[in-house]
């Protein structure tokens, strides 16, 4: 099990790694300009495993920093696995450390998503292909961009859901401002909690632990807004005219992109969509009244960002949708293998 989950995060992770590596060409939002603290804003407030990376480093004495980084740059372990790859010589030690990082969430985010799934659906071997499967789908939602801290994110995603279900507020309050720290969207995402959150607790209590989550999170980002107030860029761009554009666009309905080094359809292609309806027009009913009030906040708030502020067909912005259409999937999964394999 430990050899499989390994494998399939092994894989999605390389599946987004070899097309974005870490921007490091960009001097917008690249890991050089992230070090340096010049990254545009909203990107540069993406802190939390920058943050990590930097202390690690300065832990190091200057002689072992030299001598790691000299063998890292002799080496070349991931220029020469990866094309995207531009590694700053200077900040080599960074570089290493944070794809080590990254891939390490990415890794537990797919355990989590285990067992989440298998709690939800009492089934350990729908949910541990359910997980698997979002591993090896993870590449599509990345097509349009790629960043450090989406592997990050869905650990925070998975980890939160899980939080919440079982209704450990403590836990919430903890993991809240760190995973803000590294996007700030995941402030919104607290508040699609509240009907698992409701599970275990009373109205007003559920209610306060919802509102404290947001608090903490909310001073999180506003503690990184401050510090990166004099950063270039805009907190977001709207987006809707450009929305309705593609909507309209039959052409962007049939796109196709590189996804595994393969051309294979991407964004909103149409099979994607009938999928996506398919799924939940059979396996809504599944679904618990918590998780359905969930997937309803979440599509609501995640849908209103989306069509403002994001650009056309980037998926990886509908992440607040990720445990409700994985937990719809394995549904599916699970109903194949109860029609097709019973003994």
């Amino acid at each position: 099990l430990i050899f499989l989950i390994l494998t399939v995060s092994a894989a999605g992770y390389c599946g987004f790694f070899v097309k974005w590596a870490f921007r490091e060409d960009s001097p917008d939002f690249g890991i050089q300009a992230m070090i340096e603290n010049s990254a545009k804003k909203p990107f540069i407030h993406r802190q939390l495993a920058l943050v990590i990376v930097k202390e690690t480093v300065e832990l190091f004495p200057e002689q072992t920093k030299e001598k790691l980084s000299a063998n890292l740059i002799e080496k070349k372990h991931i220029e020469k696995r990866f094309a995207q790859s531009n590694i700053p010589e200077k900040y080599v030690l960074e570089y290493y450390l944070m794809f080590i990082i990254c891939f390490l969430s990415f890794f537990a985010a797919i355990w989590i998503l285990k067992s989440l799934l298998t709690e939800i659906l009492q089934d350990k071997v729908a949910g541990t292909l359910g997980a698997c499967l979002f591993a090896l789908i993870f590449p599509f939602f990345e097509v349009l961009g790629g960043y450090y801290y989406d592997c990050i994110e869905v650990m925070f995603l998975f980890l939160a859901a899980k939080f919440a279900l079982h209704g450990n507020f403590i836990a919430l309050l903890i993991i809240a401002p760190l995973a803000t720290w590294n996007k700030e969207s995941f402030f919104f995402f607290l508040a699609t909690l509240y009907p698992l959150t409701r599970k275990n607790f009373d109205f007003k209590k559920s209610a306060a632990i919802t509102l404290a989550t947001m608090f903490v999170a909310g001073l999180a980002y506003l503690y990184v807004k401050m510090t990166f107030i004099n950063n270039p860029g805009d907190m977001a761009d709207s987006r809707i005219v450009e929305h309705f554009e593609n909507i309209l666009d039959l052409s962007s309905y049939f796109l196709s992109d590189s996804i595994y080094g393969v051309p294979l359809p991407s964004r909103m292609f149409f099979l994607h969509i009938i999928y996506v309806v398919w799924i939940v027009k059979n396996y809504w009913q599944k679904l618990s009244d918590a998780w359905k009030l969930h997937a309803k906040i979440a599509l609501v708030v995640n849908g209103i960002l989306y069509f403002l502020f994001v650009v056309p067909g980037e998926l990886r912005d509908l992440s607040m949708l990720y445990p409700s259409l994985m937990i719809l999937t394995t549904y599916f999964l699970q109903d194949i293998f109860q029609k097709n394999y019973q003994r």
